[in-house]
């Protein structure tokens, strides 16, 4: 199966659809794989030829070893794999975690990079219960604990429901994303391993200062994980960058908002 390789061991899954001339990067969210965007990917974007991928600890990727992964790390799995099929050009399309990827790939590879587009992008702003959760030591052993810990973890959902420190319609999605241990543990594993993936609007407004990829953020209005209310707040920052709401879920916006993004791919 077609897969880009790391020399320490690490590999990610990918596949590989359309002949076109534009070379198109494909980054899921949490808890889904690369098919994620097969009702974006129709005929008429008959132009391009799409690389859809697995996440690290999702589908068949594999990441090798105990460390987090940096930055470096996907630069010289990507250098690779660019190498090997040939691509001189691309662009990005993420989704959620799967934005740290895209945002890493713009940094490590700007000169290449034609289009960026985002959606409920996660990784350039920092969010407390994320920094909470991954950040400091002991903080990253309690979450451990937690996940591990159905008992506690159950608990821990019934004090926070009861409380209404997180939104009712959040704490719903929370459950149902890690309603079983397996599940329970990817969410530990990508949270805390991809912490480092991450970027800010600084580096992003001047890389695109420097080079001439566009970038676009998609909202979801109705999105309780990456709520447009903050999304909207780069907006200041990021003077470049265009911005779209849609009225959708988290789970609904790549459906949602295909045609908008099969147009930024189809227009040079």
């Amino acid at each position: 199966m077609p897969t880009a390789h790391h020399h320490a061991g690490h590999s990610l899954f990918y596949r590989k659809t359309g002949t076109g001339n534009k070379v198109v990067l494909w980054f899921h969210g949490f808890g889904q794989q690369h098919l994620a965007f097969d009702k974006v990917q129709t005929p008429e974007l008959s132009d391009c030829t799409h690389y859809s991928f697995d996440l690290f600890f999702h589908g068949n990727s594999h990441w090798a070893g105990s460390s987090s992964v940096e930055k470096k790390d996907l630069q010289e799995l990507f250098q690779r794999f660019l190498e090997e099929n040939k691509i001189d050009t691309f662009s990005v399309v993420a989704f959620s975690i799967g934005c740290r990827f895209g945002l890493s790939l713009a940094e490590s590879f700007p000169d290449k990079l034609q289009k960026l587009v985002l959606l409920a992008p996660d990784g350039i702003q920092t969010r407390f219960w994320y920094w909470l959760a991954t950040y400091p030591a002991l903080s990253r052993k309690i979450f451990r604990y937690i996940i591990t810990q159905p008992r506690f973890w159950h608990r821990l959902l019934s004090f926070l429901e009861l409380t209404r420190l997180i939104d009712r319609k959040l704490l719903r999605f929370a459950q149902r994303q890690m309603d079983s241990q397996p599940k329970r543990q990817q969410v530990y594993n990508t949270w805390v391993n991809f912490r480092h993936l991450k970027s800010n609007t600084t580096t992003l407004s001047g890389l695109m200062k420097d080079h001439p990829f566009s970038l676009t953020l998609i909202a979801g209005l109705n999105d309780r994980l990456v709520p447009a209310s903050l999304v909207a707040k780069l907006k200041g920052s990021l003077p470049l960058a265009q911005f779209h709401t849609f009225a959708a879920y988290h789970n609904d916006l790549i459906g949602i908002s295909s045609g908008l993004i099969r147009n930024i791919l189809n227009n040079q």
